[in-house]
């Protein structure tokens, strides 16, 4: 029998849902195996370093003791987020993992610093590879790959172990509403390092996940994402990462514009979860329109959950629509694609 083309296409795509499906299991029952190969790491060292930097971010790293760690931004004089990192004290130096897309500007701002005398900065991301293991089961793995029990940590929380000999430092990060591990080890290990990770993960459920299944389950979990909803468009108390901010620490940068929001009042919009009846995925800019014809909002990321079976968004709401309820009508180049109730997060209770 010979296929035609649409027909051959059809095929293919079924397959491609169905592994992307079976790679979001793995994420939900077992544990998910998740490349971040472009992830900043910057080294942050001297004297006058942590000081330094507790005066730039939103928390408190000068309080961190070896073993410890914090979501944290950089932010601008309007309270707008220029980066949103994660800072770990290693007792050696502070490490800065960030997205790409903040790399290379907080490493200028940063280095600016430098002349200052006793402020090291060194960008290791060539150097180090990041893995991520994300899953209900990826703590007995992890225990099972270094031969040591892990207890339960807060987020952020690292411990520096051995896979068959190979370092590994190991933070503790939930990135789609499971229990999630972050694993930094030498770039030119890290082949060796995920092939023993699958092999011996097989009896945890352990796969390899691609892009898509991920942005399913992360978006499930009403996670934000530098780009689509962490960027100098928002300020931070509109994502909903309220942890990333010390109201004891000092002042900062954008200092006065965050403890403004937090004492007087709420943000101009919130970051909440859509659930659409668009047949088709909205694109990341959709607009909001309350019932009365008013822009209320834009969507920032979306895709058809696999838990809901339905077409879900997050996207940045009016604070006077954050009611869950409240429904909502989708607008792309002017064609209306469907109705969307606000609800809040996560999406997969």
């Amino acid at each position: 029998m010979i296929m035609d083309s649409t027909t051959s296409q059809s095929v293919q795509q079924t397959k491609r849902d169905d592994e992307v499906r079976t790679e979001y299991e793995a994420i939900r029952t077992g544990v998910g195996v998740i490349d971040f190969p472009t992830a900043g790491k910057l080294e942050v060292s001297g004297k006058n370093a942590i000081q330094f930097l507790n005066g730039l971010v939103t928390n408190d790293v000068k309080s961190l003791e070896a073993g410890d760690g914090v979501l944290a931004a950089f932010l601008d004089v309007h309270g707008k987020i220029v980066a949103l990192c994660r800072f770990y004290q290693t007792g050696r130096h502070l490490l800065i993992e960030l997205d790409a897309a903040s790399r290379e500007k907080v490493f200028k701002n940063l280095s600016r610093f430098v002349p200052a005398g006793e402020f090291f900065i060194s960008d290791v991301s060539e150097h180090f590879a990041l893995i991520s293991l994300q899953g209900p089961r990826a703590a007995a793995l992890i225990e099972e790959l270094t031969e040591q029990p892990i207890a339960e940590t807060p987020e952020y929380k690292y411990s520096e172990r051995a896979i068959a000999s190979y370092p590994v430092f190991i933070t503790t990060h939930s990135r789609c509403g499971e229990t999630g591990f972050d694993l930094f080890v030498a770039a030119d290990a890290a082949p060796h390092i995920k092939q023993i990770i699958l092999e011996r993960g097989q009896p945890f459920g352990a796969r390899a996940v691609g892009e898509a299944a991920f942005e399913i389950a992360r978006i499930e979990a009403g996670v934000p994402r530098e780009g689509p909803e962490i960027s100098e468009k928002y300020i931070l108390l509109e994502t909903g990462c309220d942890h990333a901010v010390s109201y004891t620490k000092g002042c900062y940068l954008g200092q006065e514009i965050i403890a403004r929001i937090h004492w007087r009042g709420q943000p101009a919009k919130r970051l909440m979860g859509l659930l659409t009846e668009a047949n088709e995925i909205p694109p990341s800019g959709a607009e909001l329109y309350a019932t009365d014809g008013k822009r209320v909002g834009e969507v920032t990321s979306s895709t058809r959950s696999i838990a809901l079976d339905r077409v879900i968004a997050l996207g940045y709401v009016h604070r006077n629509y954050l009611t869950p309820g409240t429904e909502l009508i989708l607008k792309s180049s002017e064609s209306e694609l469907g109705r969307a109730t606000v609800t809040t997060l996560p999406f997969n209770r």
